[in-house]
């Protein structure tokens, strides 16, 4: 079930599907020929489309408009998303998302659009059982919690390990390829669990990692872009985030936003002891840190003379 603050009006090929009966002869031909080459007509001018579909730009605008996009550039932001999501890399995507002439204005409204996109298509799709499954895991489990991730995913990992140690104990923050991970390796037990990433280009140390919890009875979590990530395979549970961009390289926004409700879903089954915990925090914060405070010594300024 859609959240009602998540409400989608699909990609171009829904779109079409559900307006086709409004639509004229003209705007029906150009829909078809659409529907046959989608993504990859739109990343051409509306000019160019028409040209080649022999139509008039107009028609192209007209029909845009009727299937409920601001404008064709919108549209076409959202399939270079559509194109840049099959690409493995950021050399192969760079020619889709810097190729055209762009101002710094529409830079900053494609980022935002495609981000737009990758939360509503990760809501859209999320599969809730996994993603309940596990929040539950890692709220309730009496083992620790490891959080893994290589490359690019590591600051959102890093993001999401320093507020689970604010939510319970036993959450440790994994780095694989170091001798540090590799010590801890030796004691996992079946009641820990594994929240790994997995962004492509996919690295094998997240999988080494995986066999190795599986191995020892323990649960794997992973959070990937794609249910073909070799880490899923091995996954209990798994959640799937878009990554598309505006610029050649992956997008995290969509993974943040699912660490983020991991995390308010985490503290909602542990209330309780967050809050207390919380309560912890504080004082520590007042006793530990109050003496390392910045304190700004600047002597103050003379008043000026009369």
């Amino acid at each position: 079930m859609k959240s009602s603050l998540q409400i989608s009006t699909g990609l171009l090929t829904e779109r079409l599907a559900r307006q086709s009966a409004e639509l004229t002869a003209s705007e029906r031909a150009l829909a078809e020929a659409l529907g046959r080459d989608y993504p990859h007509a739109l990343l051409e001018s509306a000019t160019a489309l028409a040209a080649r579909n022999g139509t008039s730009a107009s028609t192209v605008v007209r029909l845009f408009a009727k299937l409920g996009y601001a404008s064709y550039a919108e549209a076409q932001r959202e399939a270079r998303g559509e194109v840049t999501a099959l690409l493995q890399t950021a050399g192969q995507r760079a020619p889709v998302t810097i190729g055209t002439e762009r101002s710094l204005p529409q830079c900053v409204d494609d980022a935002l659009l495609h981000d737009q996109h990758n939360i509503t298509a990760t809501r859209d799709s999320l599969d809730m059982a996994a993603f309940e499954a596990m929040a539950r895991r890692i709220a309730q489990t009496e083992g620790r919690i490891f959080v893994l991730a290589q490359i690019n995913s590591a600051p959102v990992a890093a993001w999401l390990a320093l507020h689970l140690n604010m939510c319970r104990p036993g959450v440790h923050e994994l780095g694989a390829g170091a001798v540090a991970a590799t010590d801890q390796l030796l004691w996992v037990q079946p009641e820990d669990t594994l929240l790994a990433f997995s962004i492509r280009r996919y690295a094998s140390g997240p999988v080494k990692v995986a066999q190795r919890f599986r191995d020892a009875g323990a649960q794997v979590l992973a959070i990937t872009d794609s249910a073909a990530a070799p880490l899923a395979a091995l996954a209990q549970h798994l959640v799937q985030v878009r990554t598309s961009n505006a610029s050649p390289f992956d997008s995290y926004t969509a993974a943040f936003f699912v660490c983020n409700a991991l995390v308010s879903a985490v503290a909602q089954l542990r209330h309780a002891q967050v809050s207390e915990a919380l309560k912890r925090r504080d004082t520590l914060w007042k006793d530990v840190e109050d003496q390392q405070l910045i304190v700004n010594d600047t002597p103050a300024r003379k008043p000026p003379r009369k």
